[in-house]
């Protein structure tokens, strides 16, 4: 201790509020089994203790979860950001027997990665569109490694519906590979059965559609169980078919029929992001194949694009940005980017699927390579989605959802660092803020001449 406290305190002391870093660092040390041997580690590595210095310093979650989880430090040490998270479950999930270990085992997996994501985004070894990637590689495996065991301990009881299989999609930030620090998943769940089959056979047999319905419960159950490390994922069902009125889980011939009979353009443009993770693969097909008929028949592009058009102006009446750094629903922001991607993509799926991605920024290129969006528009939003996701994901890593105009200076920092990374250059919070502006401008002006002028942009003439 007598060598390393001075250079302890010089890195602590680095950071822009030092006594709180010094305050998340005690806290830290309590909580590990062996004092002497994390000196001994930082003496050896003085470039770690610097790193978690500036996690102490800049991210207080992050302090949070490394006080609490000594281990992280391995993954600091040793990151295992390459190592497919499929096979990283796989070898943990090797011996595991109940389900309840199941689920422990993919929620200790996931938090300790996704941590190991954060601090490297945090650093700079990770941009938004690789931090994304690989947050929803993350969800992808967990989920296709979640299915099975839940799926198999709902059969011992309640028996199997002969030829049956249930399909799971992700949609929203999650099926565009785009997830940041905190995403929830935007599930949709669907299934299929031979017609003669009706009811499971077992020991408590339950009508076929009762029995998905009751499994796709306990798979999201699964997902939203608490733990010492909170829940897996926070879970959003709304975007499944009639919403929060629908059953939890649809049949492949209801999903179908909705989409040919009932479903709204709103739907519509939510399943340009839809991706199936998981399931059997059979099954998996027939439901990427649905999904795609159902984009291709939204209708006239007249339509399509009115429907989209009234439907921002409702949103942007209905949920008006949660301060100055929601760029999400900003005017000139995510949720803009995003519509103007799905409405075209909706208008133009029907001549040819191949301008449709559930990703935002590749939905762009395939529409622009198609003739569909001019070049200079595609490029100035593919790269303002880039510098929203980035200031997103910076902030909640760093601060959370903050809603304030002021910064903590650490927070700052790193977000001033991380925008110049995607082409926005500032020296301080007030140049920032100017050129963020600037940006949203921008995409307003696009989005007014694409999709519409809503009743905010009426309303300044």
């Amino acid at each position: 201790m007598d060598q390393m406290l001075p250079v302890l305190l010089a890195a602590l002391g680095r950071q822009p509020h030092p006594d709180a870093a010094f305050a998340r660092f005690d806290a830290f040390i309590a909580r590990q089994p062996a004092g002497v041997q994390l000196l001994s580690l930082f003496q050896r590595n003085p470039s770690l203790l610097d790193r978690i210095a500036a996690v102490l310093g800049a991210a207080p979650s992050l302090a949070d979860y490394l006080a609490q989880h000594p281990a992280a430090l391995e993954g600091l040490l040793s990151p295992q950001e390459d190592d497919p998270p499929a096979r990283l479950l796989r070898s943990r999930l090797r011996d595991a027997r109940l389900l309840e270990d199941v689920i422990g085992i993919i929620r200790r997996t996931v938090k300790e990665v996704d941590f190991s994501l954060s601090v490297a985004t945090m650093e700079g070894r990770l941009d938004a569109d690789a931090a994304g990637e690989r947050r929803s590689a993350l969800a992808d495996a967990a989920l296709a490694a979640l299915l099975p065991p839940v799926l198999a301990d709902f059969s011992r009881r309640f028996g199997t519906v002969r030829g049956g299989a249930m399909a799971v999609v992700l949609l929203g930030k999650a099926g565009g590979r785009e997830m940041m620090a905190g995403s929830d998943l935007d599930l949709m769940m669907i299934y299929a059965h031979p017609q003669d089959v009706t009811e499971s056979r077992g020991a408590r047999p339950l009508a076929a559609s009762q029995w998905f319905i009751r499994a796709a419960h306990s798979l999201v159950a699964a997902v939203t169980a608490p733990g010492a490390d909170g829940q897996l994922y926070a879970v959003d069902m709304r975007l499944r078919p009639s919403g929060n009125k629908g059953p939890v889980a649809v049949s492949l011939a209801s999903f179908r029929r909705y989409h040919a009979e009932d479903a709204w353009t709103w739907e519509r443009m939510a399943l340009t992001r839809a991706r199936v993770v998981a399931g059997a693969m059979p099954l998996r097909l027939l439901v990427q194949e649905a999904i795609a008929e159902a984009i291709a028949a939204a209708g006239a592009p007249e339509r399509v694009r009115a429907d989209a058009a009234a439907m921002r102006a409702r949103m942007r009446r209905d949920l008006p940005p949660d301060g100055v750094w929601d760029v999400k629903q900003r005017p000139g922001g995510l949720v803009d980017i995003e519509f103007i991607a799905q409405m075209l993509q909706l208008m133009w799926a029907r001549e040819s699927r191949s301008v449709c991605s559930p990703n935002t920024c590749e939905a762009l290129r395939r529409l622009a390579a198609a003739g569909k969006l001019d070049a200079a528009d595609a490029a100035l939003l593919a790269r303002a989605d880039r510098v929203w996701r980035t200031v997103q994901g910076m902030l909640r890593i760093t601060v959370g959802r903050v809603t304030q105009g002021d910064l903590p200076e650490a927070s700052l920092r790193a977000l001033l660092r991380a925008v110049a990374e995607v082409g926005v250059v500032a020296d301080d919070l007030a140049g920032l803020r100017v050129a963020l502006d600037a940006l949203a401008a921008e995409v307003s002006a696009v989005f007014e001449r694409l999709v519409g002028r809503t009743e905010e942009a009426q309303r300044r003439g």
